[in-house]
């Protein structure tokens, strides 16, 4: 390689790198920013908290004698009415689950939940529950928690077997 012909590559090459940074020139740069936030994850759970609660965290439908058949609503206000061919008696408490979600403070959340569930007496016998709804506002206040409560209609038939029955229903929470 002469001198002549290395400081042509010498000039080509710098007029290239003018080029690159000349008015007009395509070239840019950019930065970008990332950020993440590590929060609290959301629980569910039955409440017990307060000792006082008629229920306790279950969805109770009380002492029942079946008669012809019929309904017992516990809404999830905690309002309970037995249908015509059943009696409700005072001798076990009634009313709505109550469950309380724990998250970030002020974040939205939905439930899902069983719509239906089936209890047993252990003996054989069952009920279904239908229409589970629940009373959630979907939204954790300035703690971060919500207390909410879930009711239900229960269905007996006319010759439901006696017993002390149970059963369960799933409720999920989940930011939105």
């Amino acid at each position: 390689m002469t001198k002549k012909s290395g400081m042509k590559k010498i000039i080509f090459t710098l007029s290239c790198l003018a080029s690159l940074f000349a008015p007009g020139s395509r070239v840019s740069a950019a930065s970008g920013t990332a950020t993440a936030r590590i929060g609290a994850a959301i629980s569910i759970s039955v409440d017990r908290i307060n000792p006082y609660t008629t229920t306790h965290g279950d969805l109770a439908f009380g002492h029942i004698i079946p008669g012809t058949g019929g309904t017992v609503t516990v809404t999830s206000a905690g309002v309970v009415t037995p249908s015509t061919g059943v009696t409700l008696t005072t001798q076990l408490p009634t009313g709505p689950a109550q469950f309380k979600v724990i998250g970030e403070a002020d974040f939205h959340y939905s439930i899902t939940m069983d719509t239906t569930t089936t209890i047993t007496n252990g003996s054989g016998g069952s009920m279904t529950v239908n229409g589970l709804e629940h009373n959630a506002t979907g939204t954790l206040d300035g703690r971060g928690e919500e207390v909410f409560k879930v009711g239900g209609v229960l269905s007996v038939s006319s010759g439901q077997a006696t017993g002390s029955y149970t059963g369960s229903f799933n409720v999920d929470a989940a930011y939105n």
